[in-house]
């Protein structure tokens, strides 16, 4: 009887994808054994039952390879109708049919770095509200934003640790597991673990100065402030191991990191895919050399063991004696984050705000006009204990952060597959929906901020209450504002997210940016360069995982 009812195995086939469909959409998994099973278990058993028993490997195999692109074509066929169908739980949110069948395209799309641009198009196309992904929406809605914080983390990051067992902790998505495992994280990053780095940047900023000095009258400052940064954050990560101040680029450190950052951009948004090419050879190869420099950093330190309260001092839990040590894969993992979030995202926006200066010079002169009044000659602006007072200094760095963000793509969050729909304004997300809230998006938005794409750091001053409206100069070009049409909405500011999940480093950031300013304003005067387009500086910006900025060649001018 069970064979008869195998006599139609197309039938059988057609069914048994139909079977795996649901499976694949309740139960997400990243295993590469588990999906096999699921591609290849269903045509091997229809080749099972309908075999010869006579000739029982060649039938098994014929029985097979019929069986097969029935299984393939039929659960594809039935993944995108329903991707399309009213049947979707996202289906009344509009979006592009690419998007709403696959995240390949977007992942090709993010290659060229200008995701960021590709979703501001399509949420002034679609609305606050776009679906990005077969289960994915892009909210720029504020009032919508504040229910969401506070859910996990989704599963973007999985993919870029090459593997679907050692998730890193920027792809844990269970909120009691990354609290653990982010507690080392709190404390190396805690008001006192701050203060303790403070004279270590100091000393490199110190050093950056020197090496500018010495510059004949022009240099790429893009590149001196990678090289300040490299070699901070291996000071502070790991107690040393980088003087590209001193010695330059000789291994290429950025161009390695350019290209890791660019393949794990794409694989963030079809993390799958990333799990299957770290068991492929050289098929992620950029991307694993990013993890072997981690690597390195890592086991030199653990080799070296502590001589400062470095950054590792407190992830290998040296500061609870107590305490074991965590596994080293967890502590590879965070190598690679203290590598990529430690130093590409401060010179990203140090780079941006230098930019911004040259390119609006009553700006600068105001922000030069504060940092005089603070420290004059001789004093040391490395100092921070005016920092907090500078308020022209702040509306400057924020209005960076608010125009050139460092992962200016968003932060991505989740509704867990077991909880109820989550109703955010006037939106019902339904569970196992991605919600990403891209920063690029809402920093420019006209419903949030005055004349959003202008740097105009007054704004913040503004809406603090130091500058008066009616007294602010306004944006080159741009009229003024009655006390009505000002905006500013600091619920759309988002600099370093929100929630249980926002960016542990946002003290160390902070200071970082205000002393490196401070340094730089105090000590030099930078302008462009004769015939230089300051235009193509924004056109050549790329975003994969951070932001890639291109070389901003100024000339150097010592002020004392």
């Amino acid at each position: 009887m069970l064979k008869r009812a195998y006599s139609s195995p197309g039938a059988v086939s057609v069914a048994l994808a139909l079977i795996t469909h649901q499976v694949f959409r309740r139960y997400e998994t990243y295993s590469w054994f588990i999906h096999g099973c699921l591609l290849f278990g269903p045509p091997t058993l229809v080749a099972t039952f309908v075999s010869d028993t006579a000739d029982t490997t060649r039938s098994l195999l014929q029985g097979f390879f019929r069986a097969l692109p029935i299984h393939l074509i039929t659960l594809s066929i039935s993944v995108i109708l329903y991707r399309l169908s009213p049947l979707h739980p996202l289906a009344g949110y509009p979006g592009p049919l690419s998007r709403k069948v696959s995240m390949l395209v977007p992942a090709y799309l993010s290659l060229s770095g200008r995701k960021c641009q590709y979703s501001q198009a399509l949420h002034k196309q679609y609305g606050d509200v776009v679906r990005t992904g077969p289960n994915e929406l892009s909210i720029i809605d504020t009032a919508a934003m504040q229910h969401l914080w506070n859910l996990p983390r989704g599963p973007m990051n999985v993919g870029i640790s090459l593997s679907d067992k050692l998730v890193p902790l920027m792809g844990i998505q269970d909120p009691a597991e990354h609290a653990r495992r982010r507690r080392p994280w709190n404390r190396g990053m805690s008001q006192a673990a701050v203060k303790e780095y403070e004279h270590v940047f100091a000393d490199r900023v110190h050093l950056l100065v020197r090496r500018l000095e010495e510059q004949p009258g022009k240099a790429d400052l893009a590149k001196w402030i990678e090289y300040l940064t490299y070699d901070f954050m291996c000071d502070m990560a790991f107690g040393g191991g980088s003087e590209l101040l001193r010695d330059g680029d000789k291994e290429s450190v950025f161009a390695v990191m350019e290209h890791g950052l660019m393949v794990a951009g794409a694989l963030m948004l079809v993390p799958w895919l990333g799990v299957y090419m770290g068991y492929i050879p050289g098929a992620a190869k950029a991307l694993a050399t990013l993890h072997q420099t981690g690597t390195r950093f890592v086991l030199e330190r653990l080799e070296r063991g502590s001589t400062t309260r470095d950054l590792f001092h407190y992830l290998n839990n040296e500061d609870l004696p107590d305490t074991p040590p965590p596994p080293r894969q967890h502590l590879v993992d965070d190598g690679i984050l203290a590598v990529v979030a430690g130093s590409d995202t401060v010179s990203s926006t140090a780079t941006s705000l230098i930019y911004c200066l040259i390119t609006h010079p009553d700006a600068y002169a105001d922000l030069k006009v504060e940092v005089d009044k603070y420290y004059h000659p001789g004093d040391d602006p490395c100092n921070p204990r005016h920092y907090q007072d500078m308020h022209y200094l702040n509306a400057v760095i924020n209005e960076t952060l608010r125009i050139f963000h460092p992962a200016a793509a968003g932060g991505q969050r989740r509704v867990p597959w077991d909880s109820e729909p989550v109703v955010a304004g006037p939106y019902v997300i339904p569970p196992g929906t991605i919600v990403m809230m891209p920063q690029y998006t809402i920093h420019r938005d006209a419903r949030y901020f005055s004349y959003p794409d202008d740097f105009w750091p007054e704004r913040w001053l503004i809406a603090s209450g130091d500058l008066r409206l009616e007294d602010a100069r306004m944006p080159p070009g741009k009229s003024k504002l009655a006390r009505g049409e000002f905006v500013h909405n600091d619920a759309a500011f988002i600099p370093f997210g929100h929630g249980p999940i926002h960016c542990v480093g946002k003290a160390l950031g902070v200071l970082e940016m205000r002393m490196l300013t401070c340094a730089l304003v105090h000590k030099f005067h930078f302008q462009a360069p004769q015939g230089w387009d300051a235009g193509t500086y924004q056109e050549q910006i790329k975003e994969y995982v951070t932001v890639t900025r291109p070389p901003l060649p100024v000339v150097i001018k010592p002020r004392w």
